[in-house]
């Protein structure tokens, strides 16, 4: 059973302050909810824009853990299935390049420089170690079929 992750938002009593943003122009991290995440008695919240630094950072920081977890178990799968053909070894690729431009686009303006770097070398990595067993196993291939052409000939 997965883990339900809930938003609590407390008024306090004693603020008499009326706030007025311009939900347009803030800059922030926008986070939507999921469809499915509805209470009753509560204020149901479609979209939220979080504008605190150090929060933006560790909610980013949070997700990127997750995602690069996912990617991590997807490679481990990949590389311990014995498959001969190199198919999985290219949809590892393509995801690993698909997260990069996710990191670059979306979440580079909210990590901080050595995060950012650090996470970048660590998929760097990652592409290299495929690249390369997607490399042996197409050397493997074309030996195997320039094998099997070299046969007896009158």
């Amino acid at each position: 059973m997965a883990i339900d992750q809930r938003f609590l938002i407390v008024k306090t009593k004693d603020s008499k302050e009326i706030k007025y943003f311009e939900y347009d122009k803030i800059n922030g991290y926008n986070l939507t909810s999921k469809p499915t995440a509805r209470f009753e008695d509560a204020i149901n919240v479609s979209r939220m824009i979080i504008i605190n630094p150090s929060l933006i950072e560790k909610i980013v920081d949070k997700k990127l853990k997750k995602k690069f977890d996912q990617l991590i178990t997807m490679v481990t799968i990949v590389c311990e299935d014995n498959d001969q053909s190199g198919e999985g070894y290219a949809l590892a690729l393509t995801e690993v390049a698909k997260f990069r431009t996710e990191l670059v686009n979306k979440y580079r303006q909210y990590l901080e420089e050595e995060k950012y770097e650090l996470i970048l070398k660590k998929i760097a990595i990652l592409d290299d170690e495929l690249r390369l067993r997607l490399q042996v196993i197409i050397t493997s291939i074309e030996k195997e079929e320039e094998y099997n052409k070299e046969g007896k000939s009158r």
